[in-house]
Formats: C-alpha cells, sequence, structure tokens
C-alpha cells in the first residue's frame, strides 16, 4: 500500500468520530431546554391539627425516669482539663469538663474521690474508684 492512501484512511478513521462529536456538541448548543413550571402550593394553604390521644401506658413512658448508673471507667482530673470516660451497658461516654453527657448531664468536677453531674437543679455523684 502506497503511504498516501494509508494516511487517509488515518485521517478519515480520525475525522469521522470527531465530525460526529462537534455535530453533537452543536446539538446541544443550539437546542432550548423545555423548562416546565412548577407547582409550589403556598404555606398558608396548610392547616395543622393537632389531636391529644394519649393512652394510659404511653403517659406511663413519659413519666418514667431514666436511671443514672454510670460506672467510671477513666477519669483525667486537672484545673482546666478534667475528663471522665463512663460505661453504661454496653456503652462507652467521653465528657469533659462543662459538656453534657447525652445531652441531659453537665459534668460539673472531677476529682480523685468523685465526679459530679447536674441536671437542672439535681447533682449525681459517682464515686471514683478507678485505680484504688
Amino acid at each position: 500500500m502506497d503511504f498516501i492512501k494509508l494516511k487517509y484512511i488515518f485521517i478519515i478513521a480520525l475525522a469521522a468520530p470527531a465530525l460526529y462529536l462537534v455535530g453533537s456538541n452543536l446539538n446541544s448548543i443550539f437546542s432550548r431546554p423545555d423548562i416546565k413550571d412548577i407547582y409550589i402550593p403556598s404555606i398558608k394553604d396548610f392547616t395543622f391539627k393537632a389531636e391529644e390521644n394519649i393512652s394510659p401506658q404511653d403517659s406511663n413512658d413519659i413519666n418514667e425516669i431514666k436511671s443514672f448508673d454510670y460506672k467510671v471507667i477513666g477519669y483525667r482530673a486537672g484545673m482546666n482539663d478534667s475528663s471522665v470516660i463512663l460505661k453504661k451497658g454496653n456503652k462507652e461516654y467521653f465528657v469533659s469538663q462543662g459538656e453534657k453527657l447525652e445531652g441531659i448531664y453537665e459534668l460539673i468536677e472531677v476529682n480523685q474521690n468523685e465526679i459530679i453531674f447536674r441536671e437542672n437543679e439535681k447533682l449525681y455523684r459517682i464515686n471514683n474508684l478507678v485505680g484504688k
């Protein structure tokens, strides 16, 4: 085969996909999108009705008080950076001073003898038996 014929075959083989891609790009540029109107209802049209159907079983669940039975498995006592590691059941919790345990109990003080948490006005003290 002649070198010139081989060159034309390669040019045609490369030009066909290039022309197809140029044509598809031009088609996507000149075609306009089909914009559809979306109906969004006004918030003023909504009405909310709350029904208070509390069964006796639900009221018992509401009045149930969580027990504060955490076990201390580690602590770091200091003036600035106190923290404690607690265990309840199969869950472990790390709480620094000033943070809340489970979003309820705030860690107030950590020392070698006891750890103090606060929930609103109630104080909870845990004897620190780690390392003793």
